[in-house]
């Protein structure tokens, strides 16, 4: 490598005009003489005077004719002063007197004012303009000298040396000058023999004396010639030991000590001069410093200097990464040496060390399972490619075997297999395990039927791995079972115990579990129970399973009215795991409540409202206490329990019961005025029920037994449909015509009979049952406006035969209208009145993405909430939630709430959720100020990977933030570089990176 420097020295220059300050001229009052005078002294070079007297010329009267004289001289003179607008004058001048014979002579100074004031560009362009042959001698070897050292100093070369060999030839005076100049440009092109000729000649001058030797010295050991360049170093710092040259010499001496094999003599002078604070220090000279400290054993200095030659992209940085990652294993850093052969690897200026580099990336990368994206396949497979015939081919091929059977860069290794044209055994062992890994990460982002489609694939290839054809059959089934395709599941859980040689691990048992679940789901309860006991007999870790298998084994034995063996089941679920205990005790009530132990219903359902206040089986409990009181002839116990019942839940549907049992139970004691009261307000609470009709059935008997009949017909003519038996018949009879219309399947003329049913009878007995159906065809084809219009009419009945149909339809055309406000009050009144857990759960996912939509941070916190509080949750609502929470509350400033859910989703970053929870935990602890706590977080996020590049990249990114935080700006850079080099897809990344980089200097 050459190094080229550039010589500033004051006796290259012609020394600036010295100034002459003469005694003070009095103002003359005859202009001539002011004239005479003044020039006179410009030519005796006495400026401060002549400024003087031509000015004070300029005020008098000018009418001698020696005006242009005058300017010229006075341009001059601010030139010679230094005057700070000497080259505005100059211009002036040459404007004023285009034609002047001095003009050749006013360029020549405006191009030295600008080589003063080291503007060269312009002192070249002034300097051109005029023709220096015409200028005196003096003058004429002064400008050549600045044109010259003008051009070189913009380093044009060819320029520089025409016109230094034009002062050689013209210039006794600065011939030694030019001879210096021209070797130093010999030395710049690395021509070494006409440089040492030239440099030789110019240290005969006492003024080059201490500058020729070091570019001798430098020549030297660019030829190589080691001894002589250090004997020259040597003696050179003897005689100028303080020289501003030394510091070059030492360096010189290093290197040469270097060259020679001397590796621990060269690393003072090294130290010196690359420690020295002075300037930029040369890149070679860190290199050999480096190398240096490498030879000797002294890795840790070594990786440091050696990172701080790399700078551009050339033949040294690519042997210095190399060097810095041998170094760094000798460290047992393989992370920080993976990265340094990765650099050297991608350099093509020298292919032997770009093959040691790969080869040792790859054994890195290979050794610490590093692979965040696919590199532990494909850096192996680019081995062989750039390198078939290297001596390392072998083992290469080996590694990538390897590398096959255990890599989580699954899609990448399958990619890199299909190339195979006739693949071994071991190779088709690799691609059974890598498909049914791929499988597992579709089931794990709850794309199943693509899971499915792996699985299948790997089963196909199942006589290299028995264990692994197993478990493609336990989560194929496992997908199939949530997509509902329960026979389908069944078969491949019983093929997975068949194959499975492993009959004493968790899947073992989930298998039975899950195949008792596809029976109980078919109501095939005999067969769920076999499977059940099965379950209960294998070994289970998790408590919730057990639990759970106990109370599916007690609902088999309930179905079969084998109440006793049910009793006890639930009571060992309850023993499993309290947790589950509200279902296991509400159940176990029910059976005693079958058995006639009405007192004991009473007693365990007590146990379940004081245990579990928050269970979703309160308001079935406390409508199960009613009905024992009722058994027990208890109707004030009863009354009371249903009263709370209605209390705490008004809009379940067990309160329309509740309303109605109320009544009666007053109707049976006589106590017609309570009765009534109850009745009444079943009819108003619960328009268009069943419950209702039922009320005002009983309500017209108690009516009749009280013999006031126009009391009852008063209040019937206030609600829909009024009091007239005429019209109600008319108004049943249009309504039933119309339905058994609709229910052939004759949808238009069913729409007319229902909107002519609603025009005659706006308020009839049916005018809600004719508005759903209406709803309901207009849904079907697509006309939510109308749809809506007709759905909202039933809702305004809070409880009805078609609430649960007509909220669902209602809140899908609200949010595909985005609607999310009223979409949200719907899904969450269909999870309060939900019959089942599925039902809960779906309306809960709905409510939290209206919530999130609608711009409502606390309420997606409060559903999440809730939706967690599900039992026997699938993973993917669980994730779901979590991450909504999180990031609601993150939005909300509750960041240490957050965290819990980040931690616990980041557990899995197989899902998009876990991938992202991930990297944002890393980004809050640096927001926190915790580096290192955030540095970990991303180090171990890059060994666990993702299949989720984007957020893996982002955490590349984070932590060259964290590195530059720390002051480890070559790690943070290494980190930058690798990740460009290896994420390939066209986002905000790229940009991050190159914004980044630049900060660190490298543009």
């Amino acid at each position: 490598m050459k190094r080229k420097r550039k010589l500033g020295m004051a006796g290259l220059l012609c020394v600036m005009p010295w100034w002459v300050f003469a005694q003070q001229v009095e103002p003359l009052a005859d202009p001539v003489r002011l004239f005479e005078d003044g020039k006179a002294l410009f030519l005796r070079h006495d400026y401060a005077a002549a400024w003087q007297a031509l000015t004070h010329y300029l005020r008098q009267d000018t009418s001698a004719g020696f005006a242009e004289e005058v300017a010229y001289m006075l341009a001059c003179t601010s030139y010679e002063l230094n005057q700070p607008d000497r080259i505005r004058r100059l211009l002036a001048y040459v404007e004023q007197y285009p034609d002047s014979r001095y003009v050749n002579r006013i360029y020549a100074l405006i191009g030295s004012a600008c080589f003063f004031d080291k503007d060269y560009p312009e002192a070249i362009m002034y300097f051109d303009k005029c023709d220096i042959h015409r200028l005196a001698d003096a003058e004429r070897d002064d400008v050549l000298l600045r044109l010259g050292t003008s051009y070189l100093k913009e380093g044009n070369l060819k320029d520089a040396s025409l016109w230094f060999t034009v002062l050689e030839d013209v210039s006794p005076e600065y011939r030694l000058d030019a001879v210096y100049q021209l070797a130093y440009i010999d030395y710049a092109r690395g021509r070494y023999d006409e440089a040492l000729e030239g440099f030789r000649l110019a240290g005969t001058d006492e003024k080059y004396a201490p500058y020729t030797p070091y570019y001798i010295a430098d020549i030297c050991l660019e030829k190589h010639d080691y001894q002589k360049a250090k004997r020259l170093a040597d003696t050179y710092l003897e005689a100028y030991p303080r020289h501003e040259y030394a510091l070059s010499m030492q360096r010189v001496r290093g290197e040469a000590s270097y060259g020679m094999g001397r590796y621990a003599e060269a690393v003072k002078p090294l130290e010196t001069y690359c420690e020295s604070p002075e300037g930029s220090h040369d890149r070679k000279a860190l290199y050999t410093l480096g190398m240096s400290y490498y030879q000797t054993g002294v890795y840790s200095k070594a990786v440091d200097a050696l990172g701080k030659a790399v700078g551009r992209p050339d033949a040294l940085a690519q042997n210095a990464y190399l060097h810095s990652g041998l170094a760094y294993l000798q460290l047992k850093d393989r992370t920080r040496a993976r990265m340094a052969f990765e650099q050297a690897s991608v350099m093509t200026f020298d292919r032997n060390v770009q093959e040691q580099a790969l080869y040792n990336y790859a054994l890195c990368i290979h050794e610490t399972s590093y692979s965040p994206f696919a590199e532990s396949v494909t850096v192996f497979e680019r081995f062989l490619n750039e390198f078939p015939n290297s001596a390392y081919a072998a083992k290469v091929n080996d590694y990538l075997v390897e590398v096959y059977m255990n890599t989580r860069s699954y899609q990448a290794a399958l990619n890199s297999i299909a190339k195979i044209s006739h693949p071994g055994d071991r190779i088709l062992e690799a691609k059974q395990k890598l498909l049914f890994r791929i499988g597992i990460l579709a089931f794990a982002q709850a794309a199943f039927e693509n899971a499915i489609d792996y699985f299948t694939q790997s089963i196909g290839l199942g006589r290299y791995d028995l264990q692994t054809k197993a478990d493609a059959y336990y989560w194929r089934g496992e997908s199939k079972y949530r997509m509902e395709h329960y026979a389908e599941a069944a078969s491949d859980y019983r093929l997975y115990l068949e194959y499975t040689p492993d009959r004493t691990g968790e899947e073992y048992a989930l298998a039975l579990y899950n195949l008792g679940y596809v029976a109980f789901k078919q109501k095939q309860y005999e067969q769920a129970l076999t499977w059940f006991t099965r379950c209960s007999q294998a070994q289970v870790k998790d408590r919730r399973i057990v639990a759970d298998v106990y109370n599916r084994m007690g609902d088999c034995h309930f179905h079969a009215r084998r109440f006793e063996e049910a009793s006890a089941l639930y009571a060992q679920a309850s023993a499993a795991d309290p947790s589950l205990g509200d279902y296991s005790l509400f159940q176990e009530a029910f059976v005693k409540g079958l058995q006639r132990d009405y007192a004991g219903k009473i007693q365990t359902l007590n146990r379940l409202l004081t245990g579990y206040p928050a269970s979703p089986y309160v308001d079935d409990a406390l409508y199960e206490q009613g009905r024992a009181f009722v058994q027990q002839e208890d109707n004030a116990g009863a009354i009371e329990r249903y009263t709370v019942l209605l209390r705490r839940f008004p809009d379940s549907p067990l309160s329309r019961k509740a309303s109605n049992e109320i009544g009666l139970l007053y109707y049976q004691e006589d106590k017609y005025p309570e009765a009534i009261a109850a009745y009444k307000k079943v009819i108003s609470d619960y328009p268009g029920s069943e419950e209702a009709r039922l009320a005002q059935r009983d309500l017209k008997s108690i009516y009749i037994d009280l013999n006031r009949v126009d009391d009852y017909l008063s209040f019937v003519s206030t609600l829909p449909g009024g009091a007239n038996s005429d019209v109600n018949e008319r108004d049943s009879l249009t309504y039933v015509a119309a339905e058994r219309v609709y229910m052939r399947g004759e949808t238009e003329e069913a729409k007319a009979s229902f909107t002519r049913y609603l025009q005659s009878f706006p308020q009839g007995a049916f005018s809600m049952d004719a508005s759903y159906y209406l709803g309901l065809m207009a849904y079907n084809e697509r006309n939510y406006t109308e749809a809506s219009a007709y759905l909202d009419k039933v809702l305004a009945y809070p409880d009805n035969k078609f609430s649960g149909e007509a909220m669902k339809l209602s809140a899908d055309i609200a949010y595909q209208r985005k609607e999310y406000e009223k979409a949200l009050g719907l899904y969450g009144r269909m999870a309060d009145r939900a019959a089942s857990q599925e039902e809960r759960v779906d309306a809960l996912r709905r409510s939290l993405e209206c919530a999130r939509l609608s711009g409502q941070p606390e309420e997606v916190i409060a559903i999440a909430s809730s939706l967690l509080a599900q039992s026997k949750l699938a993973p993917e609502v669980e994730n779901e939630a979590r991450y909504a929470r999180a990031k609601a509350c993150l939005g909300e400033g509750r960041t240490r709430e957050a965290v819990g859910d980040l931690t616990e989703l980041a557990k899995d970053t197989r899902n998009v959720y876990g991938a992202e929870a991930k990297y944002v935990l890393a980004q809050l602890y640096f927001d926190a100020g915790e580096t290192a706590k955030a540095e970990k977080e991303v180090l171990d996020y890059i060994e666990v990977s993702t299949p989720h590049a984007y957020w893996l990249a982002r955490s590349f990114v984070l932590l060259s933030d964290i590195y530059v935080k720390m002051g480890r700006d070559v790690d943070a850079k290494q980190y930058l570089l690798s990740l460009k080099q290896n994420y390939q897809e066209d986002d905000d990344i790229q940009e991050m990176i190159e914004t980044r980089l630049k900060q660190l200097g490298n543009e």
